[in-house]
């Protein structure tokens, strides 16, 4: 069995190398966040994935074969125990997702808006549609298809968000990571604080 310094240890050395994707791959593969999905997400916010190929040999390395494996002495989850590490260690990435946030565009301040206002952000997951929905109820019309996923990549590129893929690519799902939480107010402070509440009709 594994035990938790060993993994507090290897978590340590990833902030210390600056090895944030490395860090933020062993923090979705405790969640039980599936490989397309993580490779994507690392791909997208740090140019490359392999961030994730180091945390796989990593794990391979100390012998753990899945998150719900047992910790030695303490017998907690692996998974529990790399992310009550990860809060501990997590304000480099808290620093990046709070510079990034200075440059919003107006179709990720609008998309947020919507998440926020409609609760949904206060879900793990989000359906698009349920996403969409919630869009057009706030400004009255829906946002294209293809500004809609681009503003999600967007957003999971300065780190708000991860876009759940599946096989080929696809976005199925958001999912909120937890620690984007700790920066909610930050969040919220950047929001536009007038919106369109009524749809306009054809004539």
């Amino acid at each position: 069995m594994v035990k938790r310094d060993q993994i507090e240890s290897k978590m340590k050395s990833y902030i210390d190398d600056n090895k944030l994707g490395a860090f933020e791959a062993l923090y979705m593969w405790s969640k039980g966040i599936g490989s397309e999905t993580i490779a994507g997400v690392l791909g997208n916010k740090y140019g490359t994935a392999e961030g994730f190929d180091a945390v796989m040999a990593d794990i391979n390395g100390l012998g753990i074969r899945g998150p719900s494996e047992r910790v030695e002495l303490t017998n907690e989850e692996v998974g529990v125990v790399i992310r009550n590490i990860f809060r501990k260690l997590q304000q480099p990435l808290l620093d990046n997702v709070s510079k990034n946030l200075v440059a919003l565009t107006e179709s990720e301040k609008h998309l947020l808006l919507a998440m926020i206002n409609s609760s949904l952000f206060d879900n793990e997951r989000i359906k698009l549609d349920d996403l969409k929905l919630a869009y057009r109820a706030i400004f009255g019309k829906a946002m294209k298809d293809r500004d809609f996923t681009d503003t999600l990549l967007l957003l999971e590129r300065i780190g708000v968000i991860y876009c759940d893929r599946v096989y080929g690519g696809r976005i199925e799902t958001i999912i909120v990571p937890e620690y984007i939480y700790t920066l909610q107010f930050q969040i919220e402070a950047k929001l536009p604080k007038v919106i369109i509440t009524e749809e306009k009709q054809e004539s």
